[in-house]
């Protein structure tokens, strides 16, 4: 199965991988079945993978309706959502669960070096040879025998 690898801003890796937010707002996403496991990545400062998450669905109401029906699970202030929604006739609502924090974080050096993979502004998909190859890493941060054979 296809996973994910979603570029977020700290603050809401933070919130996502606590639990507390409960969806992430985009302006487009591709359809993705539930189950779908997402890594969350934590851009600048952090620049690492921090845990993954379970993508519940993607809902896709529009910009208008997103604020009335998703504020308690989004954590981001009404002006900042309509900024970044500007131009915008419908959001993405990605609606996840499970979150897992992973005390080994993969930073971006290893993402690239060791897994062979370059986030996304947004996201990109992970096949399965970078699914294992991070999870090799993140179980194991101090090998330097565990690069991707692509």
């Amino acid at each position: 199965m296809t996973a994910i690898l979603l570029s977020v801003r700290p603050v809401y890796a933070a919130g996502l991988l606590t639990g507390a937010k409960t969806a992430e707002v985009r302006r487009r996403f591709p359809e993705q079945p539930a189950g779908t496991t997402i890594y969350v990545y934590s851009s600048t400062p952090e620049r690492a993978v921090l845990g993954t998450l379970r993508l519940d669905g993607i809902d896709r109401p529009a910009v208008e309706e997103v604020w009335q029906q998703y504020e308690h699970r989004i954590q981001i202030s009404r002006p900042a959502l309509e900024e970044y929604l500007a131009n915008c006739e419908h959001a993405a609502i990605l609606r996840v669960s499970k979150p897992v924090v992973w005390a080994a974080p993969v930073p971006l050096h290893q993402l690239r070096d060791l897994v062979g993979v370059e986030p996304a502004q947004s996201f990109r998909y992970l096949d399965d040879g970078h699914r294992d190859a991070i999870t090799r890493v993140h179980t194991d941060p101090c090998s330097e025998d565990l690069a991707l054979a692509l």
